[in-house]
């Protein structure tokens, strides 16, 4: 039914968090693809570890290091399973997530991308650090352009595709380049499939110093191109005005650093 999918650098400090969160589901029927780009820490001997344990299925992939999204179309093109779920190796699920995911699956049209359920942000102990972020409503069927600029639904969320439209839709690989938003690949699938949303927290994260989400302002000086793709393509979406200024003031950014980065060759 489902790949649990895990792209992982460097992550040997909170891989075992997410290894119990899995090993604790009360469903089993998933398969835990790990692809390793490339860490220089334990994370190689650890992952072997759990292999060794025998408790899940697990895929190991050890690459060269190329970046997350590189990653994802590894992840991809490995996993045997109708839907694709990716879970960051600083993050975990709750012990029901699989289970849950079985249920609303279910019902699920042939035709959708798939399932978007909440994330909850927790504290090192574990405690969610804010009020229920709720969709709104148990069950929204929608796009991601629609759920966040119409409805405003801000929030963390994660998304469960099937497999088959991830691969229809891979993320750019760029030579030198190790990232593209997410939201870029979420939004095309959006332009031809709706996405149904489930007002539940499945999944829970911490926004860690060395993330993505805190080094923004380096993302976007070592990725120009792939930022300038992203914010290309949302400058031509319907977006509100504030919105596009916004990531106009980016796309320009974008275009400052690739430029400089060509001088500095």
């Amino acid at each position: 039914m489902l790949t649990i999918f895990t792209p992982t650098y460097n992550r040997e400090n909170t891989l075992e968090r997410l290894y119990k969160s899995l090993k604790n589901q009360t469903l089993k029927n998933f398969e835990w693809i790990v692809v390793d780009d490339g860490s220089i820490d334990g994370t190689e001997r650890l992952i072997k570890t759990f292999i060794a344990e025998g408790e899940l299925s697990i895929v190991y992939k050890k690459v060269e290091n190329g970046g997350k999204m590189r990653a994802i179309n590894i992840g991809t093109s490995l996993a045997t399973k109708e839907f694709f779920f990716i879970v960051d190796s600083d993050d975990y699920l709750d012990e029901r997530a699989v289970e849950v995911i079985r249920e609303e699956i279910v019902t699920l049209p042939l035709d959708y991308a798939g399932l978007v359920f909440r994330k909850v942000e927790v504290s090192d102990s574990g405690i969610p650090l804010r009020e229920k972020e709720s969709f709104g409503e148990d069950q929204i069927d929608s796009t991601p352009i629609d759920i966040f600029y119409r409805r405003k639904v801000l929030g963390d969320k994660a998304e469960i595709v099937r497999t088959s439209i991830m691969r229809e839709y891979p993320f750019p690989e760029i030579f030198g380049e190790k990232f593209v938003p997410e939201g870029y690949i979420w939004n095309q699938i959006g332009e031809n499939y709706l996405f149904r949303y489930i007002d539940k927290g499945i999944y829970y994260y911490q926004y860690l110093e060395d993330g993505y989400t805190r080094r923004f302002s380096e993302i976007i000086k070592n990725n120009p191109k792939g930022m300038k793709i992203y914010y290309g393509y949302m400058l031509k979406k319907s977006i509100p005005l504030k919105n596009k200024l916004r990531f106009l003031i980016r796309l320009i950014q974008s275009i400052y650093y690739e430029k400089k980065d060509r001088r500095n060759r």
